[in-house]
């Protein structure tokens, strides 16, 4: 399968779609809130789709998040800024990056066939 534009943009809305659906994906760990798999989609994000539209996929993500649509593992809305757990919204979106560059780097980005 070639990489058109309508490709890049159904496989980046797909990941923006899974790791909205992680957030509520929740398993309870002892002495601490909660554990989603939202960092399982982000991972997966920049292995399959690169740095540059597996960090844009989890930007549009974020970006739903604070429009208000509820999205976020508590919540949504601009005032989620405020939620210390903000500052993993915005390190999903560089570990999307620097997971996409080392998965290309080493060659081991072998799922872009699926």
């Amino acid at each position: 399968m070639e990489n058109t534009k309508t490709t890049i943009m159904i496989r980046c809305a797909l990941f923006t779609a899974l790791i909205a659906i992680g957030a509520f994906i929740q398993v309870p760990v002892p002495y601490l809130d909660y554990f989603t798999l939202q960092f399982l989609f982000v991972i997966l994000s920049g292995m399959i789709l690169g740095p540059k539209y597996g960090a844009i996929s989890v930007v549009i993500y974020v970006l739903m998040g604070l429009m208000g649509i509820p999205i976020f593992a508590a919540g949504g809305g601009i005032q989620y800024i405020f939620r210390p757990s903000f500052g993993y919204l915005l390190g999903f979106i560089a570990a999307a990056f620097t997971v996409g560059i080392v998965a290309k780097n080493i060659k081991a980005n072998k799922f872009q066939s699926i």
